[in-house]
Order: C-alpha cells, then structure tokens, then sequence
C-alpha cells in the first residue's frame, strides 16, 4: 500500500468511526431517570460497532507514524497498545450494561444501578482516562517528531492528554453521574473521551486531506 493511500484510509476510516461514536453521546442524556432499554441497547451497539471502526484506524495510524523513521516504532506501538486496551476496556463496560439492561425486569440505568454498574466505574472511567492519556502522549510524540502531519495536532494531543490525566483521580470523588467529577461523573466518562473522538475526527481528515510527501 503506498503512503497516500495507506493515510487516506487510514483516515477515512478515523472519520467514520469517530461521527458514528460521536452519535451516542446524546443517547445518554435523553431521560433524566431510567432510561428505556432501546435507549441502552441503541447506545451500546453505536458504540461497539464505532470501537471496532476505530480498530483499524488505531493500526493504520500506527503504520503512518512510523513511516518517517523507524525510532518512531515504539512510540507508535505504545499508541497502538493504549489505544487498543482503552477499547477493550469500553467493550467490557458497554457488555455489562447491555447485559444488565436485557435481563433487567424493570427500567433500570445499568450505568449506575444494578450489581454490575460498580464494576464499569474505572473502567469507563480512571482506567479508560489514563489509556487515553498514554495514547494522546505517545501519539503527539511521535507527531513532533516524525512531522507527519502539522505540529500543533501534536501540541493539541498533549493538551487534551492532560486533561484526560486529570480525570483519573476522579474514583475518589463518588459515584454521582450528575456531578461533572467523579468515578462515574459525566466530565469524567464523558467529556474527557469526547475530546479525545474529536482529535481523532481532527487527525483523520487531515490525514485525507493531506498529501504524502514526495519520495526522493
């Protein structure tokens, strides 16, 4: 696969996973009490099927950050590895909330009610901010130095990587999901992985929009 190719899908397929991501985001603010099940399993099969778009971007992504110079490899594997461990997170997550919304008699919200919600706290939250967090850093890294694509994507990813490294401290904070910092707070599962989507969507239509560099 040659270099304009290889970032031009690498990109569009950023841009399809990121906007279908993106889309579940209202479903969870829908209803102020229990949510009905469609609402939860509509949520949850947008969002696995947008994680496992997000797959092959995370390993095309990997392979343009590298293509300047192998001393990029391991900083695009961490990327990769990161990226991959904070969508394999979500998927347990999102499993457990399906799971607790089918077999559920009553309207519940499987976010924080029911035996299984405390176990998606860190998963949705502390742990998934800090892989984000060793994803956004590795990848704006290697963006600097590789100069790929322009320099303040590079910049931007270690702006929000701190941010989502300030939501990790968040489990100590409760488990209130209408409070904006806690374990399950709506900044902390929310927001914080919302910016990290919309670098995405950022890098991947410039990754279309961008040539690749001429070969000498």
């Amino acid at each position: 696969m040659t270099e304009l190719r290889l970032r031009r899908n690498t990109g569009i397929f950023g841009l399809i996973a990121t906007l279908i991501s993106l889309t579940q985001l209202p479903l969870y603010f829908m209803y102020e009490g229990a949510p009905p099940q469609w609402d939860i399993l509509t949520r949850v099969i947008v969002s696995i099927i947008g994680s496992a778009i997000l797959v092959v971007f995370l390993v095309g992504f990997r392979l343009v950050l590298r293509q300047e110079s192998l001393h990029m490899e391991w900083a695009s594997t961490i990327a990769l590895v990161s990226g991959l461990m904070w969508l394999t997170f979500s998927f347990v997550a999102q499993s457990m909330e399906a799971g607790t919304a089918i077999v559920s008699k009553i309207p519940i919200d499987p976010t924080v009610d029911g035996v299984l919600a405390p176990g998606q706290f860190l998963l949705f939250g502390s742990i998934g901010r800090l892989m984000t967090t060793l994803f956004l850093s590795a990848s704006g890294f290697a963006i600097l130095r590789g100069r790929l694509t322009p320099p303040w994507l590079g910049w931007l990813a270690w702006v929000i990587a701190v941010v989502n490294l300030a939501f990790v401290p968040a489990m100590f904070f409760g488990s209130d999901a209408a409070q904006f910092y806690s374990a399950v707070g709506w900044g902390t599962t929310a927001t914080a992985p919302c910016l990290v989507l919309c670098w995405i969507l950022i890098v991947s239509i410039v990754l279309i929009r961008t040539p690749a560099k001429p070969e000498a």
